[in-house]
């Protein structure tokens, strides 16, 4: 008889190995963030050893962990491919999104396990670039548009935001000492930062040095690291502004005027898969979106 860990608390594990994160293991997984610490806490008695370290800026995997975390992988990787081909006699019908890439990565990413959930037996294809193949598209713009069926998901909330060692201080010294972080568009500087500047009645000046980038996800690596604040798309970092590895320096917020769409030309309007997906969106969005006073 084999004597094997609770697979689903190694299943936890993997996952919360994956992101170094209970929070986006816990979304992954379609489950409470307790859920995950309690299967991770169970498994850890059962082994007997420490596989993550737990501090302010997050969690790491032991050297334990990280010995155990391939050998889980490759299993279930092994598992998976098994599964696989028995259903590769099931017909799966595709479903080709577009969607721009800092929503694929800084949004959508940690909720594919339950996408895939929410739309069983599709076989979901995503795609950075709009072509015909699409069925439907995320977009970002300003308004909805005038043919077939266009939905508001969420709209742009930018505020200033720093690593987690800067939660607390005052705003004025910081943007004097560190960088701003800005993100290009076509080589020329987005207006994230004058904006911003503007609504908290802040000189400009903070705004006319600091280190460009060429994607949003760069920058907010950077912030992550403590390089230097930037202003960000709230909906685009609420799995890091949950884990607490980056932090609101103000309680000022820029609303719009660009938003993320769901858009479905007119012969896919009528599409079960497309139906569905926009369901899951406008479920998942008005799960996160907050109340405003």
């Amino acid at each position: 008889m084999r004597r094997l860990p609770s697979l689903i608390a190694l299943r936890f594990f993997e996952e919360t190995a994956r992101h170094l994160s209970f929070n986006r293991a816990a979304r992954t997984l379609c489950v409470t963030q307790g859920a995950v610490s309690r299967q991770i806490k169970a498994l850890e008695e059962s082994l007997k050893v420490k596989l993550f370290e737990r501090d302010h800026k997050g969690i790491r995997l032991t050297p334990a962990g990280a010995v155990l975390m391939p050998c889980v992988s490759g299993a279930f990787d092994l598992i998976e491919r098994g599964t696989r081909q028995l259903d590769g006699a099931m017909h799966r019908e595709r479903l080709v999104v577009c969607l721009p890439p800092t929503f694929a990565t800084q949004w959508l990413s940690s909720r594919l396990n339950a996408l895939a959930v929410g739309l069983p037996g599709v076989e979901l294809s995503l795609r950075t670039q709009p072509n015909d193949a699409c069925h439907c598209a995320i977009r970002f713009g300003r308004e909805a548009l005038a043919q077939g069926y266009s939905e508001l998901l969420m709209t742009e909330r930018h505020a200033l935001v720093g690593a987690a060692t800067l939660e607390g201080q005052d705003i004025a010294p910081l943007l004097d000492r560190l960088p701003a972080l800005h993100v290009l568009h076509d080589d020329i500087r987005l207006d994230l930062w004058p904006n911003w500047l503007a609504a908290a009645r802040l000189p400009q000046r903070f705004a006319d040095d600091g280190i460009e980038f060429s994607s949003l996800e760069q920058a907010i690596h950077a912030a992550r690291r403590g390089v230097g604040l930037a202003v960000v798309d709230l909906n685009m970092i609420a799995d890091e502004l949950a884990d607490g590895v980056l932090v609101k320096m103000s309680e000022v917020e820029v609303i719009g005027p660009y938003a993320y769409w769901l858009d479905v030309p007119e012969r896919h309007v009528e599409s079960r898969h497309v139906s569905a997906l926009a369901a899951w969106l406008l479920s998942e969005v008005a799960g996160t979106r907050p109340h405003y006073a």
